[in-house]
């Protein structure tokens, strides 16, 4: 019997631009890099690549030396916020603020009465405030008007979901980054034979390449069929 070694000790991936492959988002990632824009909210299905963007922000700045910060705003098993409103004190002094996954706090009265003020306070020391959603602002169900609003000031951008061709891109692209070469035929495998959300796709190839260099293999067509349901 081979050795099993856990995924659990691979190191993620750091999101960045380098690493994301643009498909049809290059307006969005033009803006996001314009540092006259102070409000960006972006909204798409799930597994799109928001929450990179908004991350490869950060990145972005930190290399810049100023000061960010990305929060995800997840929600516990009951459907409740996993982070208070207050988190937002104080932050507004911030260079950069990304608030991922707002549809979770939407429609809790605090939360909203929170994110208007936040919004108003950043705005005013000239900070920028980049959101995400599963939706567009105007078909989330927000309660304060004067939050719908605000968030109608800045620019809306749909982020585009990759077409296979550029998630051919994408998988080669993060399996160069992981010091292995995927040819043609295999990302195709994986993509007429695999989910096709990148997420699901990007679990898998880390999950490959751990077994890849458990067995001292190549990642071809046979290793796979090994690995799948």
């Amino acid at each position: 019997m081979k050795n099993q070694l856990p995924l659990s000790l691979q190191a993620p991936e750091n999101a960045s631009f380098d690493n994301f492959i643009v498909g049809q988002n290059q307006q969005l990632i033009f803006s996001l890099l314009d540092d006259n824009e102070q409000l960006i909210f972006l909204w798409g299905e799930h597994h799109c690549g928001k929450s990179h963007l908004l991350q490869a922000m950060v990145e972005h700045y930190r290399n810049l030396g100023l000061n960010c910060l990305y929060i995800p705003l997840q929600v516990k098993d009951d459907g409740s916020p996993e982070l208070s409103y207050e988190i937002l004190t104080g932050l507004e002094n911030m260079n950069l603020l990304c608030l991922d996954d707002i549809h979770n706090i939407i429609s809790e009265p605090q939360w909203e009465e929170a994110l208007f003020h936040f919004f108003n306070r950043i705005r005013d020391n000239k900070g920028r405030l980049v959101l995400s959603a599963n939706a567009n602002a105007v078909n989330l169900d927000i309660h304060l008007n004067d939050l719908k609003s605000r968030l109608s000031w800045g620019l809306t951008y749909q982020c585009q979901a990759l077409s296979d061709d550029d998630k051919v891109k994408a998988l080669q692209l993060r399996a160069q980054q992981r010091g292995f070469g995927l040819t043609d035929d295999v990302v195709h495998y994986l993509l007429t034979h695999v989910s096709r959300s990148m997420l699901e796709l990007m679990v898998l190839l880390d999950k490959l390449d751990y077994e890849s260099l458990v067995e001292q293999r190549k990642i071809s067509i046979p290793f796979i069929k090994k690995y799948l349901p």
